[in-house]
C-alpha cells in the first residue's frame, strides 16, 4: 500500500472513530432522557398539541383535539397554570384495520404571569379548544376555577 493510501486510510478510521463517539453520545443523553419516564404508565393517555401566545392583556392557548366532544373536556384554571383533560368515547370494533383508538388525554400548561381563573373562558372550534386567560390584576382572585367549554 502506497504512503498516501496509508494515509487515506488511516484518516478513514480516525473519522470512523469519530462518528462512533458522537453516536454513542447520542445515545447516552436518549437514554438519559427516556429515563425520566420509566416507570410512568401513560397507557392509553395523549398529549395534545398546543400553542401558548401572549395577547398583551391575556394569554390564549391552542389545543388540538379532533374528535372529542366538548363536553368530555374539562378545563381547570389556576393562578398560574390550565390543566386540560378529557377522553374520546367513540365505540370501537368491527374494523379490518384501525390505527385510531378511543383514549383520554391530559395536558397542565404553565403561563409566564398570574391569571384571572373567575375570567377564564373556553370554546371548541373544528376540533381545536381555545382557552383564553386574562392576565392578574393587583388583588384579584386567583382561587383554582372549572371553566365551561362552549
Amino acid at each position: 500500500m502506497t504512503k498516501s493510501g496509508k494515509l487515506a486510510k488511516r484518516n478513514i478510521l480516525a473519522k470512523r472513530s469519530e462518528m462512533d463517539d458522537m453516536f454513542d453520545g447520542f445515545r447516552r443523553e436518549i437514554a438519559a432522557m427516556m429515563s425520566a419516564w420509566q416507570g410512568l404508565n401513560l397507557g392509553n393517555m395523549r398529549i395534545p398539541l398546543c400553542d401558548l401566545a401572549d395577547k398583551g392583556d391575556r394569554y390564549q392557548i391552542h389545543v388540538e383535539v379532533p374528535g372529542i366532544d366538548k363536553d368530555k373536556i374539562e378545563v381547570k384554571a389556576t393562578g398560574n397554570t390550565v390543566e386540560i383533560s378529557g377522553k374520546s368515547e367513540e365505540k370501537r370494533g368491527g374494523y379490518l384495520y384501525s390505527e385510531r383508538s378511543a383514549r383520554s388525554f391530559y395536558r397542565r400548561i404553565p403561563v409566564p404571569e398570574e391569571i384571572e381563573p373567575s375570567k377564564v373562558s373556553a370554546d371548541m372550534n373544528n376540533g381545536v379548544l381555545t382557552v383564553r386567560l386574562p392576565k392578574a390584576e393587583e388583588g384579584a382572585s386567583r382561587q383554582a376555577m372549572k371553566v365551561p367549554v362552549k
